[in-house]
């Protein structure tokens, strides 16, 4: 073994470790290092040739108040001085307190949280929940879902590709569509369909057993990686009116839209719905640490007073992350961020729609707050997908890849190796209308590879 403190840390040899030695994720493991990151700052980042690069993604909608805040990185630094972390069984100051913010933040009555590590522990989490509080197993997901890569919530991100060489666990699932009104699976159109989706959600519950069987449902209010797609008007409450009709909870996986990535605090609030638990991470810290949130109505908390919660970690409550978090949503606050979305997300939107105009590669968009989609078709007429739903984990270069590595030519990201046909435009929530005059134009340039595939 060599001395660990003298490993050999050249660009060469660190390109080598990330060949030799670091499993990337959803990917062919690569031959050549990925670009190295050694700064970034606000809404940019620098590679290690010192070339600066738009950040339009925000990390994958995780880093949702940009990036080195002075303000949260002091936070982060004061609590490890102090603490950095401490066994769950015990109290912590930052974790009471990011407790009762979260408590404050959260619709309706949402009011006792399990900490996480990160989105895919909270769904895991809320499935545990949801199951020993029913006392039944099935849960309904919806297709086009991702919510992470642990057992059950690989196995609930039903009709991602990612999820097809996972062996299902975790829980017993029974999909269901999503409400797609691009590509509606009933061949309605919306609102003369009157929300077919919903009422066909409503028969697969009596089907499945109903209030005898049926434990809950998991949906994202806004499908994130797998197609940006936005629920239409009516939806979210003729479903939240269905669980209480068969007694199931409603579980809300904000992971992505939480924290005002659509203009307001939770996207769930556009539609004045309250879910019986609602998942959290991603803008939860900024990304500034790891850390997750699984947050339940008073009803489901004080049950487990009376009855054992099955269920712990030993990282439940990480005192730094949760300090940093507490910082992160007072600045979220303090700066009128959930505002500046809405705003800045309007123009977004807009700029979207002109994009359409001049791409034939546009078939749709759509989109809420700093959170737009641009979904990319052969032909419009027919909709033909530019992308087959498998190609994310088949190999080779695709029309959708070639758009994502131009856009990195040309100094931006975005999120445009997600699975789905949609290009995701998510700046951070600080963005100013210039710094998305400068990523529409490049991305306006990066969509001519797109175009050059579109059957007339």
């Amino acid at each position: 073994m060599m001395d660990l403190k003298s490993i050999p840390q050249t660009r060469k040899d660190l390109d080598r470790y990330e060949v030799e030695n670091v499993f990337h994720s959803w990917s062919f493991q690569p031959t050549l290092s990925p670009r190295r990151v050694v700064s970034a700052n606000g809404i940019r980042f620098k590679d290690e040739d010192g070339r600066e690069f738009l950040d339009f993604s925000s990390c994958f909608i995780s880093h949702s108040m940009g990036h080195q805040d002075p303000r949260v990185v002091d936070a982060l630094c004061e609590q490890a001085r102090t603490l950095c972390s401490f066994a769950p069984v015990f109290s912590t100051k930052p974790r009471a307190m990011l407790a009762r913010a979260l408590a404050e933040v959260t619709p309706g009555d949402l009011s006792r949280t399990f900490f996480t590590l990160g989105g895919a522990e909270a769904n895991e989490a809320a499935v545990k929940i949801c199951h020993q509080y029913t006392g039944r197993r099935k849960i309904l997901a919806r297709y086009r879902s991702y919510h992470g890569a642990t057992a059950a919530s690989m196995t609930l991100s039903v009709g991602d590709p990612r999820s097809w060489a996972q062996v299902p666990g975790g829980t017993a699932w029974v999909p269901v569509p999503q409400p797609y009104c691009y590509r509606c699976m009933f061949g309605q159109k919306y609102p003369e369909c009157d929300l077919r989706c919903v009422t066909y959600i409503d028969e697969v519950i009596e089907l499945e057993g109903g209030s005898e069987l049926v434990a809950g449902i998991i949906l994202e209010p806004v499908t994130g990686a797998n197609g940006l797609i936005v629920p239409p008007e009516g939806y979210l409450q003729a479903l939240r009116s269905i669980c209480d009709k068969w007694g199931i909870l409603m579980i809300a996986d904000e992971v992505m839209t939480g924290f005002g990535r659509t203009g307001k605090w939770f996207a769930v609030d556009h539609w004045g719905v309250v879910p019986d638990i609602m998942c959290l991470a991603k803008g939860l810290t900024s990304a500034y640490v790891p850390l997750g949130a699984t947050v339940v109505r008073k009803s489901i908390g004080d049950r487990f007073k009376e009855q054992f919660f099955s269920h712990g970690a030993t990282y439940a409550g990480h005192a730094l992350a949760c300090a940093t978090a507490l910082r992160v949503i007072q600045v979220y606050q303090e700066d009128r961020l959930i505002e500046n979305a809405e705003r800045m997300g309007r123009y977004l939107l807009e700029k979207a729609h002109e994009l359409q105009e001049r791409h034939p590669c546009i078939g749709d968009v759509r989109g809420l707050g700093l959170f737009v989609g641009l979904e990319l078709v052969k032909n419009r007429k027919t909709r033909a997908p530019i992308i087959p739903v498998g190609a994310k984990i088949l190999p080779g270069d695709n029309p959708k890849l070639a758009v994502a590595k131009k856009i990195v030519e040309m100094g931006m990201i975005a999120m445009a190796a997600n699975p789905s046909n949609v290009i995701v435009m998510g700046p951070p929530l600080i963005v100013k209308k210039e710094e998305i005059d400068e990523g529409v134009a490049i991305m306006d340039k990066a969509l001519e590879e797109a175009d050059a595939v579109v059957e007339e």
